[in-house]
């Protein structure tokens, strides 16, 4: 465990130092990748801030809500009310006790969320995956392309620890603490109603499906809807405030996630769209290769939570920030660890290390990243 805690403190060391370094030794210029970045509201960072280079692009709407809570603009434009409000609701008890600094307050949750989420990680595989060397994973997760955003001012730390939490304590058949986390993980991310997926598979797996069909048993069955109460909630407090229970989905169009494909928001004939066009084709067909070896060499289970998500990005009509929601599907990571053609993990480990470079350049100089 000592060393998994190292591992860790010494990425966030490596990261943070490598962006601080970058951000100050380009001078670039606007980003051009998508049609709805424009120069004035994206302009590339050019101060020298430590702590302020994690606050970039969603970053914005989390601490607009800790600063100014939920409203909707009169125009139906972009606003907050698509962000799940656990995390801004933590930044902004830990941004007081910071007096004000909401910024670091942000941060340092995501670095925690991030210790826990390894840690917790580590204590499924040592009892879950014991063939496996229960580092590795870890380190893997830690290098994959998008793996900065655990260090940023957004929600993969928290929702991954929620992630794996729930899913330790269903293994552990202690469904109603993972029915709590599970809520937690719905009321943090718009994919945590699917974290009653792994609880209500365990309690079927222990009970058997004969048994969990007659009605004198479906009390067993009580923790699974603690995750879609927390979804429910959330839009019906959307519902309670502005009127509209389905708000999130309407609002989500303006971030070009309008569950059919917008081709306005691509330019086709600018290269830095074509790049990212090209970067984003390559991890949606990995990750979906790889759904079918988790589903071949490890569980169904995985799989199938796996695909949720896969099905949650790609029915939004876009392949922007796959590579970020792939990062909670821990899973993906067991896959690479019990890769056996070392030749193949290496070459694995140097790609995707240098992506992880290029997507720390473009996220603290502000480029479009994921």
């Amino acid at each position: 465990m000592k060393k998994i805690i190292l591992i860790v403190v010494s990425w966030l060391i490596i990261v943070n130092v490598f962006g601080f370094v970058v951000m100050n030794r380009f001078n670039l210029e606007p980003d051009t990748a998508y049609t709805w970045i424009t120069p004035e509201s994206f302009p590339v960072a050019k101060n020298s801030d430590f702590v302020d280079m994690h606050n970039r692009w969603d970053s914005y709407w989390y601490l607009d809500i800790v600063n100014n809570g939920y409203y909707l603009r009169t125009d139906n434009t972009l606003a907050n009310v698509v962000f799940f409000p656990l995390y801004p609701a933590l930044i902004k008890i830990l941004g007081t006790i910071l007096l004000g600094n909401f910024v670091l307050a942000g941060w340092i949750l995501s670095m925690v969320f991030l210790l826990l989420s390894c840690i917790y990680f580590f204590k499924f595989l040592k009892e879950f995956h014991p063939e496996i060397d229960p580092e590795l994973p870890i380190f893997l997760m830690l290098i994959f392309p998008t793996a900065f955003f655990f260090n940023v001012i957004y929600t993969e730390s928290i929702f991954l620890f929620l992630t794996i939490a729930t899913f330790y304590y269903a293994f552990k058949k202690n469904f109603y603490l993972a029915g709590l986390i599970a809520f937690l993980g719905a009321l943090a991310h718009s994919n945590g109603v699917f974290l009653a997926l792994p609880i209500f598979w365990k309690i079927v797996e222990m009970n058997g499906w004969k048994e969990m069909i007659r009605p004198k048993n479906w009390s067993k069955l009580v923790p699974v809807v603690f995750a879609p109460i927390g979804s429910f909630l959330f839009l019906g407090y959307d519902f309670w405030k502005f009127g509209n229970p389905f708000l999130f989905f309407n609002i989500q169009s303006n971030w070009g996630r309008a569950f059919s494909i917008n081709w306005e928001h691509f330019s086709f004939f600018s290269h830095p769209s074509i790049a990212n066009m090209g970067i984003d084709i390559f991890l949606a067909i990995f990750i979906i290769s790889a759904v079918v070896a988790v589903y071949r060499k490890l569980s169904p289970l995985y799989a199938i939570f796996m695909s949720t998500t896969l099905i949650a990005a790609f029915t939004s009509g876009t392949l922007m920030s796959v590579g970020r929601y792939s990062l909670v599907m821990f899973p993906l990571f067991i896959l690479l660890a019990s890769i056996k053609n070392k030749t193949i993990q290496f070459v694995w480990i140097f790609a995707s290390t240098l992506f992880l470079a290029l997507d720390i350049i473009l996220f603290v100089n502000n480029y479009w990243a994921g």
